[in-house]
């Protein structure tokens, strides 16, 4: 595969790949982000080049090689972190451009990963029994779990994966900028930096947004994507009247619904203060 930078990861001249001093940065990345200045971008990305090709080696598996793909998203990371990193913050690009390029590599391998993993037999077992359970009340779960010859606590945690899943494939239709939407709904500056290899080895920021979602009452998911998530962004009136509330009570159930997602990802591990 192609890469926007395809010598990246090779030596770099002394110049080039020196450590930037604080003052430097933060004058490369006024440049960049105020002028466009493609210049002091190319000099930040160089830089900050060894990073994103160590962390691709990290996940290589173990082969003291980094795969080319893993960098190529490895660079997409540190592009995306370059884009949208604050300087107001006051804070070291180096921090946010981490955190940054290891989700875009973790996001990479879990989505191979579920492209070549193989079916679950016990799912799999369920959907060709649904046939059989037409005579079946939905609310009578025991028998349910009789005739799929499972205990009834399997057939809820294959319930509740069938509603993540089908939450997952939600999230997943929208465009590119409303998954960015999504992602920022946790901003990354605002995670300790101690925390963060934990939380990522867990899970990727993406899953445990899509799981917060799956597990939010309907109306309250709803409220989240068309104000948070989908652009143009929903009014609170718009939502008032789609739902039969009022402009004040749509403004409540969204502050709700962030905080039972702040609960949900702390439970997850994450300290995770702010949200939009």
């Amino acid at each position: 595969m192609n890469t926007p930078y395809p010598n990246w990861g090779r030596r770099r001249s002394a110049d080039r790949s020196r450590a930037l001093s604080a003052e430097d940065e933060a004058n490369l990345i006024r440049a960049w982000q105020e002028r466009g200045d493609e210049r002091a971008r190319e000099r930040l990305l160089n830089a900050f080049a060894p990073m994103a090709v160590a962390m691709a080696r990290r996940f290589s598996g173990g082969r003291g090689v980094a795969d080319p793909d893993l960098v190529q998203q490895a660079n997409i990371g540190l592009m995306k972190a370059l884009d949208r990193f604050d300087l107001s913050r006051g804070r070291r690009f180096s921090t946010y451009a981490v955190w940054w390029v290891r989700a875009e590599v973790q996001e990479y391998r879990r989505t191979m990963g579920s492209i070549v993993r193989r079916p679950n037999s016990g799912d799999s077992g369920m959907r060709s029994a649904l046939s059989r359970l037409d005579g079946i009340h939905v609310g009578d779960d025991a028998r349910i779990a009789q005739e799929l010859g499972i205990e009834q606590d399997a057939l809820e945690a294959m319930r509740a994966r069938a509603v993540r899943a089908d939450a997952s494939l939600n999230v997943s239709s929208l465009d590119d900028k409303a998954e960015d939407r999504l992602a920022n709904l946790v901003d990354p500056d605002s995670i300790d930096p101690g925390d963060r290899v934990d939380w990522l080895d867990q899970q990727t920021l993406r899953d445990a947004l899509v799981r917060a979602l799956s597990d939010l009452p309907d109306r309250e998911r709803d409220i989240i994507l068309a104000t948070q998530v989908r652009e143009p962004a929903a009014t609170l009136e718009e939502l008032g009247q789609r739902h039969r509330i009022s402009k004040e009570r749509v403004r409540q159930l969204r502050e709700r619904a962030l905080e039972r997602m702040r609960e949900a990802l702390s439970r997850s591990g994450a300290r995770i203060e702010a949200f939009i």
